[in-house]
């Protein structure tokens, strides 16, 4: 195939052309399409090459020459010595060219004076000289002994493997006078694997079926093994070309690395030097950018030949490359965790493969990719029984694609099922960081299966094991700052704000920010949630800016944490922003059954949204939906199941189901943890004004109430105090109020006021709301229900109510309490006298109207 615009660059030579580069660029191609250009256009081509070997090569020059002089007429009969010779050459009368082919060869030193002497005294000769890589580059360029001969400088055109590179349009062209027939997809596969080799690219094609779903690489690799790199014949060349391409696609720095630990110090030149003369003879391509370092890569069937060859060669010097360039990948900024766990791989050294893991492991689940995965699915069965870290990511690694679609669960749940030989004891590592992926492994398994208990005793023994082993247990790597971000989940769902706030902290101010974005984003989210959760919305706004500072845009799909999310949404819904909070709850899922512990957190805040601006009905289904599941959590968490009663609680006021909201207050709750706030709203709404002063009262003089319900019995102490005429008790609960509620920028509390009692309370104290206030206050729902007077049913008149709805006769009912008929009339009498109606039907309406029988206490 005719390539004109390096046809153009050799007729532009004026004495000397040099083409050289490795085997496989046709390079003697190119130089014989460009002697027959010369030939028609009426030039004299004498053409030489190998074997050089023979006894006189000097002669075959000169016979060549003769040759051609001989057609034009020219008498050569005397021109047995160069300076006849060169005499002849200048009597032809126009430009004589002499090609040399593989040149690189041609070291006889009677041929290299001639030839040498004939450049120096004929004008009329132009020499173009056809070389491999054997003759070592100089910094001045491509040289021959030829040139160095000649003892002055010549004019010299140059053509490099560079320059013979196949450009994307001419290989495709050349793909189609091969007769092969390829789509955009599969040219640009052959490009990865080849460059613009075209001897490669012919081979590669030539093996490979239509059907084959791959390139067939087998005879191209061994082109490039048994050919190509014998035909460098510079040894040192060939050894700097195999450490290069240890380091996998070459920079500067990555390559004075590769060559440091090989024992070879360079310069920051030095490498510049070696890089261009590799990328001379073709075994590197630049990467052309407008801007910034200068950077190469090898086409991948190169690469891999030169490593197998460096690995066959010296397998201790290429175990030192890669272990260095793996710590060094996992130590720069940003880190690159795949090439670190590419050269691990090389390396063959498996304690290094497990600190990839521990420092990178999510990210590597989500990004690693197929080449990530086969290594660690490649990991032996030995090797996993002696690190529980690489049997867990060899799990996560053989897993379907189906299964990986949420890395970071995948990884919690792999932590799950293998959290239970920590839980043991039969945790095993290569490594001090794998005590804290083991106990945090420990701590997922113990909140599977609902054991606070064991949970926290192994945060306590683990940071008893971190302070004593201190920095050189481990406690500077990704494993320990993300067991702390575990440790504070485990305290926030066992209701330790403090402990769930101090050790994400610490996570936070521990972790390296380029190393891991995401466990400092998932601590400062995980620090906002539990600030919101307690009511400090500015604390929570501040930590959520933390958040998204902290991570990289290039993680936040792959390793997104709900913590921050769901802080939002209940930072906006005190504030009542209803817009910020539908975006917040759009990107949750309430998932019962995942191995993160934020669920419950995501429900709450779905409640508050449902009662403030949505349909409470349809917050009540979910939560029983939720309640059905009988996750080990509700009944063996104790902050859990408290949560659950204070939402059931604020879902049933918002419906006006005050008599169920009775039997739920009637629980046992000597904290006063959940129940103070919708115990003394319940009050108000059932019309007992005083016993809700004195349960708001109460709450708010306990020590843990935290700040958001501080503030909700604060308006509540305000509302009941103006219901029962004390006007001074209302006006300084409701000032309080206002001055905490306005710190925070919080309003969900006045919402739940009757907007008369709201504007009589703001009369009464002079702090009117905002517009924007009113505004958010205004765009709430129907959130307080209208009041209603409660039904004294006995707990004995409640019983036979009930089994009047499961029994069809008063008979029945009897024989089911083994009461006598008349015990249980005159109760059913009582029952009907209290509802105000005169029959069984009338009175089980009348009471699923008011709530005290639901619809699940149809038999």
């Amino acid at each position: 195939m005719a390539r004109p615009r390096l046809l153009a660059r050799l007729d532009r030579a004026d004495r000397v052309a040099i083409v050289r580069a490795a085997t496989g660029f046709g390079r003697t191609t190119l130089v014989a399409q460009w002697a027959d250009a010369r030939r028609a256009a009426g030039e004299p081509v004498a053409w030489v090459g190998a074997p050089w070997h023979r006894d006189n090569p000097w002669r075959a020059v000169r016979d060549a020459l003769a040759c051609e002089l001989t057609a034009r007429g020219v008498d050569v009969a005397d021109a047995m010595w160069p300076e006849a010779l060169a005499t002849a050459l200048d009597a032809a009368g126009t430009r004589v060219n002499l090609v040399l082919d593989d040149a690189d060869g041609l070291d006889d030193p009677d041929a290299v004076k001639g030839v040498a002497e004939l450049l120096a005294t004929s004008p009329a000769l132009r020499l173009v000289l056809v070389t491999g890589p054997r003759d070592p580059i100089l910094s001045s360029g491509a040289q021959h002994p030829v040139l160095t001969a000649v003892g002055h400088p010549l004019p010299v055109v140059t053509l490099t493997a560079r320059d013979l590179w196949f450009t994307a349009d001419e290989l495709r062209a050349a793909v189609a006078s091969w007769g092969h027939e390829v789509d955009e997809a599969r040219l640009q596969e052959l490009v990865t694997l080849v460059g613009g080799w075209p001897r490669y690219a012919r081979a590669v094609l030539d093996d490979t079926r239509p059907d084959d779903p791959h390139l067939a690489t087998a005879g191209a690799f061994a082109i490039a093994r048994d050919v190509v790199l014998p035909s460098i014949g510079d040894s040192r060349l060939l050894d700097l070309a195999m450490l290069v391409a240890a380091s996998g696609d070459p920079t500067p720095t990555t390559v004075r690395m590769a060559l440091s630990a090989a024992g070879d110090a360079v310069t920051a030149q030095d490498t510049v030097e070696i890089l261009l003369k590799l990328e001379a003879v073709g075994m590197l391509i630049r990467n052309r950018s407008t801007g910034g370092p200068s950077s190469w890569h090898a086409p991948a069937l190169m690469l891999e030949v030169l490593r197998r060859e460096l690995e066959r060669r010296d397998p201790e010097r290429a175990v030192a490359v890669h272990r260095t360039l793996a710590r060094a990948a996992l130590r720069a900024h940003p880190p690159d965790p795949r090439l670190a766990v590419e050269h691990a791989a090389r390396a063959h050294d498996w304690t290094l493969l497990e600190t990839c893991w521990h420092d990178f492991g999510t990210y590597l689940v989500a990004t690693g990719g197929p080449a990530v995965d086969a290594v660690y699915a490649a990991v032996p069965d030995e090797v996993a029984a002696s690190s529980t870290v690489l049997m867990m990511a060899r799990t996560i690694a053989r897993r379907g694609p189906d299964e990986r679609a949420d890395a970071r669960e995948l990884v919690l749940r792999t932590m799950t099922e293998l959290g239970a030989l920590a839980l043991e004891g039969r945790w095993r590592s290569r490594t001090a960081a794998g005590r804290w992926t083991g106990a945090a492994a420990a701590l997922v398994a113990a909140r599977a299966r609902g054991d606070m208990r064991r949970a926290l005793t192994v945060v306590r023994d683990t940071e008893i094991a971190a302070a004593r082993g201190g920095i050189k247990g481990g406690t500077v790597g990704r494993s320990y700052w993300w067991f702390l971000v575990q440790a504070g989940r485990t305290a926030l769902l066992d209701g330790d704000l403090g402990s769930a706030l101090e050790l994400p902290m610490r996570a936070y101010e521990l972790a390296d920010p380029h190393r891991a974005p995401d466990v400092r984003a998932a601590a400062a989210g995980h620090v906002a949630l539990v600030h919101s959760l307690d009511g400090m919305l500015v604390d929570a706004e501040r930590w959520l800016v933390r958040h998204a500072e902290a991570l990289d845009p290039a993680w936040e799909d792959v390793v997104r944490d709900d913590a921050a999310d769901v802080a939002e949404a209940m930072l906006a819904t005190d504030r009542l922003d209803r817009t910020t909070a539908e975006a917040a709850l759009s990107r949750l899922d309430v998932a019962v059954r995942a191995p993160d512990v934020t669920w419950p957190f995501v429900v709450r805040a779905r409640v508050r949204y449902a009662v403030l601006f949505g349909d409470p009905e349809s917050g009540l289904a979910e939560l029983e939906q939720i309640e059905r599941t009988r996750h080990a959590w509700l009944e063996d968490v104790g902050s859990v199941n408290r949560s659950l009663l204070r939402m059931r609680s604020e879902l049933l006021l918002a419906l006006g189901e005050f008599h169920r909201v009775a039997d739920l207050l009637g629980q046992t709750d000597p904290t006063g943890v959940w129940s103070d706030v919708p115990r003394a709203r319940w009050h108000l709404l059932t019309g007992d004004p005083h016993a809700a002063l004195r349960a708001a009262v109460l709450g708010g003089r306990r020590r843990r109430v935290n700040l958001s319900d501080r503030t909700n019995l604060l308006v509540l102490e305000a509302w009941a105090a103006h219901e029962v005429r004390q006007s001074a008790l209302a006006s300084r609960a409701f000032r309080t109020a206002r001055r905490l509620a306005g710190e925070q920028g919080a309003l969900r509390a006045f919402a739940h006021l009757p907007v008369p009692v709201r504007d009589a309370l703001v009369e009464l104290t002079g702090l009117p709301f905002t517009a924007e206030e009113i505004a958010r206050l205004g765009s709430v729902g129907h959130v307080v229900p209208d009041s209603a007077t409660l039904v004294p049913l006995t707990p004995r008149e409640r019983t036979v109510l009930t089994m009047l709805n499961e029994y069809d006769t008063t008979r029945e009912v009897a024989d089911a309490l083994v009461v006598s008929v008349n015990t249980v009339r005159k109760q059913v009498l009582s029952i009907y006298a209290k509802l105000g109606v005169h029959d069984r039907e009338a009175a089980l309406r009348r009471a699923h109207e008011l709530g005290i029988l639901t619809a699940g206490d149809h038999r």
